[in-house]
């Protein structure tokens, strides 16, 4: 079957969990004639290089961190690396190269062969969804009810050279790749809907000349995913928005925009709702560090590392 095939049977016997909205039969916006293709280099590297900065430190709460490293600006001492000062990748970055190497050798999304591409070398610092996604395509499953329902952030963390094939000859076929890459290891419903909204602003920002102003970033995240989420159980795993149950567009509509109303530091706001993998926390902190510092890449990479 053709991914879309893949994708209309997934949602004919209700094997994904998200809606099918209108999205999945409309083509992106046209890119530039003469994109600059090291656009997509420095989105692969920046990845690579915020994940390096932040995952010696990352299971530190923000207040625990400044106590004990002050501000992390630089590579911190790596075990993996004999105490030496570099960038190592986590899982994630690992990840993510693992699905430009499979786009590149396939010259397109085979979500069968990308399942296949993450059982072949080992993970450092798997998280417990891909885990248990390996053990289910080990034990004998499909690769399209291998992966769990997550509300991590793992797949997000992977998403971006999903793109990549796409850019030549733009098509509704690109929501199609991200959703189907998305469920591979979290077939859930907040999950898929952030990766296809964060596909859908990776796309638009290739056409952009500046930084977008601060309410595009929500707006554009929370125009796509209200439209495939289906899931209204989330619920916060702590802070100060316990009372909230819904989804996760809903979640980020309400707060973010509070918390940017009032003009909060980074750190605040993202005290609020927590900062860690659990896409509740995580999408509301990227989304509010890009209203905030989306003209820096240096300041956006540093405030997501340390608060």
């Amino acid at each position: 079957m053709t991914n879309r095939e893949t994708l209309e049977f997934l949602f004919q016997n209700k094997l994904i969990d998200i809606r099918r909205s209108s999205l999945f039969d409309s083509p992106p916006p046209p890119l530039p004639e003469g994109l600059d293709f090291q656009r997509i280099e420095g989105m692969m590297l920046g990845l690579a290089v915020g994940d390096s900065l932040g995952n010696t430190s990352e299971g530190l709460l923000p207040a625990s961190r400044r106590l004990h490293l002050g501000e992390v600006r630089d590579y911190l001492p790596n075990e993996h690396a004999k105490r030496r000062r570099l960038g190592l990748p986590s899982d994630d970055t690992q990840l993510a190269f693992w699905t430009l190497d499979q786009l590149l050798e396939d010259s397109a999304l085979v979500p069968e062969h990308l399942a296949t591409r993450f059982t072949r070398q080992r993970i450092f610092g798997m998280g417990s969804t891909v885990k248990q996604f390996l053990g289910n395509l080990a034990r004998g499953r499909e690769w399209y009810r291998s992966g769990p329902k997550s509300a991590g952030n793992g797949a997000l963390m992977r998403i971006a050279p999903v793109l990549i094939p796409h850019l030549r000859s733009p098509s509704s076929e690109l929501w199609v790749d991200a959703a189907l890459a998305a469920m591979l290891t979290h077939n859930d419903s907040a999950s898929i809907a952030a990766c296809v909204a964060m596909t859908s602003m990776l796309w638009q920002l290739l056409a952009r000349r500046e930084p977008p102003p601060p309410s595009w970033w929500l707006d554009s995240y929370v125009g796509v995913a209200r439209e495939l989420e289906i899931d209204h159980t989330y619920r916060p795993r702590g802070g100060a928005f316990l009372g909230f149950t819904g989804p996760l567009w809903k979640f980020v509509e309400q707060h973010v925009a509070e918390a940017h109303g009032k003009g909060l530091p980074t750190l605040e706001a993202c005290e609020l709702w927590l900062s860690g993998a659990y896409l509740l926390e995580t999408v509301p902190c990227v989304l509010y560090i890009l209203m905030k510092h989306a003209a820096s890449l240096e300041e956006a990479v540093v405030r997501a590392v340390n608060d």
